[in-house]
C-alpha cells in the first residue's frame, strides 16, 4: 500500500507519458493505463493515479472489431465440432476471498458482453469494505436447467465443495430448479431488482397499456409494506384495481413472495446485496474495459484488467482505514470504539446510525419476563414508530426494521435505547466480524472431508489439491508480515514437508497417517497433510523406530546445511537470529507473543550458528 502515500506519488506529466502513443484500434478508455501499469509492473509502481491519466486522455475513442471466437481456443475448451461451449473460470484470488466471504453469494446472467449476446453469468459477493468480490464467471451457451446444473456443479467444486449461506439469483424456473439440486443447505432468494426490470417483458401489451400510476403504486406495495399483513391486504387491492387478476406472472410473482418481497425476506442476512445500487456497481467492474464491440478474444484480456483494477481499489479501502482516522460526529465511546474495529465504509455507515439515534424518542410501553419493550420514532414524525424488545440484563434487543438481521449494522432504533439504558458500548454479540478490519485475519477455510475427497478419483485430487495450495497460500501471506514470522514459517514448512515426503516413501495407510497426525497435531500444534496408498501393509515398531531415526537425522543434516551456509548472531535477548536488540521485532511484540516464547526460543536457537 505505499504507493498510496503522498511521499511516494510524483505529479502526472502527459509528455512522459505513454498514453499518447495508445490509440491504436481495439483499445478502450482503460488500456492506456493499462499499457502503462503493465510497463511499471503493477499498479504499486504507477507514480501517478489511474484517474489521473483517465482525465488526461478523455473520452471519444473508437474501438474497431477484432478477430471472432476462434481466437479465444487458447483460453477456453470448444465442443467436438469446434463450437464455442458454455465456459466456466475462477481465479485463486477469487477462490480465496470466497473462503473468507461466501455467506452471502449473487449469481446473475443479466450481463452481455458482446455482438454474440452471449450471456455473460457472474458469481458475486461483497467484502467487508462493502466492496464487490468476484467469484467466478461465464460464458453461457444457453440458459436451460441442464446447463445451470453443470455450472454450478462446476462452480461448487471450485470452491472446494463449500455452499453459500446465501444465494442471491434471477427469477427463472430454470435456475430455481438447479440450485434446489446443487445447493440443498443453502438458502435461496431472488434479486428484487432483477423483478422490477424484467417486468415491462414478462407482462408485455399488458403492461404498456398500463397507466403510468401502475408503476408507483406496485412499488408502494411491494417496498413500504412494513409487515407481512400489509403487505396481503395491499396486493389484491392492486390487482383489481388495474384489473391484473388473470396475469399468469403476477401470480407466480405472489405464489413466491417469500423469496423476494422486502418484508418476508429482512430476516435474512443479504450483507447488502439486496439493494440496486449492488447490482449497478457490480455491472460497473467491466465498465470501461467491455463494451459491445469488444470480442471474445479480448474479452478475456480485459477480465483479467477489470479484476487487478477492483483489487486495487480494495487496497486503497485496506490503505484508508489502517492509515487515516475518520472524523467523529459525536462525544458517545460506542463511535470511538466503532471506528477502532470496522472498516472505514463500514464505520461511515453505522456512524449514521449513531447520529441519527440522538433525534430519536424513546417510550417504555412494558416489561415482559426480563424483556423491555420501547416505542422509537423521531421528534418530528411520532406517527412513525418502531418497536425495540431489550434485555438489559443478556444486553439483546431486536427491533421491528430488522436492520442488523438483514444487513449486519445495528439500527438507531435500538441505538437510542441503548443511550436512554446508559449502554455506552457495543456488545460483543453485536460486532459483526465479516465487517470488522481484521476480517480477512479472523476467517479460517472450515473444509468437511466428505466422501469425493477421499481415494484417487479425479475429484477428490482436484478437491485435495485445492484446500493444500490456499493453506499454503495462508502461511506465505502470514510468513512475510515480519521476519521473525518468515523465519517460523520457513522452518514449519520445511518440517511438514520432510514428514510428508517420509510418510509418502515409507506408504503408511490413511487411516494409520489420520491418527499420527492428530497426534503430531495434539503434541507440537502443527498439521500436516498427504495423501498415500491405502494398500499399504502394517508397520512394526522396529520398522517405526527407523523411520523416527532418519526424520531426526534428515532434519539434523538440513539445519546443519543452513547453519553452515549462513552464520547468524543472537541478539541479545536470546530470541531472534540476525540482529541486535535495539531493532528486534520480537521484543516489540512480545507483548502480543508471551504464550509463544518457548516454542520461539527453540526454532531461534536451531537456526543459529552456536546451535
Amino acid at each position: 500500500m505505499r504507493h498510496f502515500l503522498r511521499s511516494h506519488k510524483q505529479d502526472f506529466d502527459p509528455s512522459k507519458s505513454l498514453s499518447h502513443s495508445c490509440s491504436s484500434p481495439g483499445m478502450g478508455l482503460s488500456d492506456p493505463v493499462n499499457v502503462l501499469i503493465n510497463d511499471s509492473n503493477g499498479f504499486d509502481k504507477l507514480v501517478f493515479t489511474a484517474q489521473n491519466s483517465v482525465n488526461y486522455i478523455g473520452r471519444g475513442r473508437l474501438s474497431t472489431f477484432g478477430i471472432d471466437a476462434q481466437s479465444l481456443l487458447k483460453f477456453f475448451k470448444v465442443d467436438e465440432e469446434d463450437r464455442l461451449s458454455s465456459v466456466f473460470w475462477v481465479d485463486t484470488r477469487s477462490r480465496i476471498a470466497y473462503n473468507r466471504f461466501s455467506d452471502v453469494v449473487a449469481f446473475d446472467t443479466a450481463y452481455q458482453v458482446n455482438q454474440y449476446k452471449m450471456p455473460f453469468a457472474r458469481f458475486t459477493g461483497v467484502n467487508h469494505h462493502k466492496q464487490s468480490l468476484l467469484f467466478g464467471c461465464t460464458l453461457l451457451a444457453d440458459e436451460t436447467e441442464s446447463t445451470f446444473i453443470w455450472l454450478f456443479t462446476t462452480w461448487l467444486e471450485a470452491m472446494s465443495g463449500q455452499q453459500p449461506g446465501l444465494i442471491i439469483t434471477d427469477y427463472d424456473s430454470a435456475i430455481g430448479r438447479a440450485v434446489e439440486l446443487v445447493f440443498p443447505q443453502s438458502r435461496h432468494r431472488y434479486c428484487k431488482w432483477h423483478i422490477m426490470s424484467k417486468m415491462p417483458r414478462e407482462m408485455g401489451d399488458t403492461y404498456s397499456s398500463l397507466p403510468r400510476t401502475f408503476q408507483v403504486e406496485f412499488d408502494r406495495c411491494i417496498n413500504k409494506s412494513e409487515t407481512p399483513d400489509k403487505f396481503e391486504s395491499a396486493w389484491p387491492v392492486l390487482l383489481d384495481k388495474y384489473n391484473l387478476r388473470g396475469n399468469e406472472w403476477l401470480q407466480l410473482l405472489y405464489i413466491d413472495r417469500k423469496m423476494w418481497v422486502p418484508t418476508y425476506v429482512r430476516d435474512t442476512f443479504f450483507a447488502g446485496m439486496y439493494a440496486t445500487q449492488q447490482s449497478t456497481s457490480v455491472n460497473s467492474l467491466f465498465d470501461g474495459y467491455v463494451n459491445a464491440r469488444t470480442t471474445l478474444q479480448d474479452f478475456a484480456e480485459q477480465y483479467e484488467k477489470a479484476l487487478d483494477d477492483r483489487y486495487e481499489k480494495e487496497a486503497r479501502a485496506e490503505f484508508e482505514t489502517f492509515y487515516t482516522k475518520p472524523v467523529l460526529k459525536t462525544p458517545l465511546p460506542m463511535e470511538k470504539q466503532a471506528a477502532d474495529i470496522y472498516t472505514r465504509q463500514f464505520f461511515i455507515i453505522f456512524q449514521e446510525e449513531v447520529f441519527e439515534s440522538l433525534a430519536l424518542a424513546v417510550k417504555f410501553t412494558g416489561e415482559d419476563g426480563g424483556r423491555g419493550t420501547y416505542e422509537v420514532a423521531r421528534f418530528d414524525e411520532e406517527h412513525k414508530c418502531f418497536f425495540v424488545c431489550f434485555n438489559i440484563a443478556e444486553q439483546i434487543a431486536s427491533c421491528s426494521c430488522k436492520m442488523f438481521e438483514f444487513e449486519g449494522v445495528l439500527c438507531r432504533h435500538v441505538l437510542a435505547v441503548f443511550k436512554a439504558k446508559n449502554v455506552f458500548m457495543l456488545p460483543h454479540h453485536y460486532i459483526s466480524k465479516r465487517w470488522t478490519r481484521n476480517a480477512k485475519d479472523e476467517a479460517i477455510l472450515d473444509v468437511q472431508v466428505h466422501g469425493e475427497m477421499q481415494g484417487k478419483s479425479q475429484k477428490g485430487t482436484k478437491l485435495q489439491y485445492s484446500i493444500l495450495y490456499q493453506e499454503a497460500i495462508k502461511c506465505a501471506e502470514e510468513g512475510m508480515t515480519s521476519d521473525h514470522s518468515f523465519r517460523l514459517a520457513l522452518n514449519v514448512l520445511r518440517e511438514a514437508r520432510i514428514k510428508i515426503v517420509d510418510a509418502k516413501k515409507d506408504a503408511i495407510n490413511p487411516k494409520k497417517l489420520e491418527t499420527m497426525a492428530s497426534a503430531s497435531y495434539q503434541d507440537e500444534n502443527t498439521t500436516t497433510a498427504s495423501h498415500v496408498d491405502s494398500s499399504s501393509a502394517p508397520i512394526n515398531p522396529l520398522e517405526n523406530l527407523k523411520t523416527k531415526t532418519r526424520d531426526s537425522s534428515r532434519e539434523n543434516n538440513i539445519l546443519a546445511s543452513e547453519q553452515s551456509s549462513s552464520r547468524v548472531t543472537l541478539c541479545t535477548s536470546g530470541k531472534c537470529p540476525g540482529h541486535d536488540s535495539t531493532i528486534c521485532l520480537w521484543l516489540k511484540d512480545s507483548s502480543q507473543h508471551t504464550s509463544l516464547d518457548n516454542q520461539n526460543q527453540k526454532i531461534a536457537y536451531t537456526t543459529s550458528s552456536c546451535g
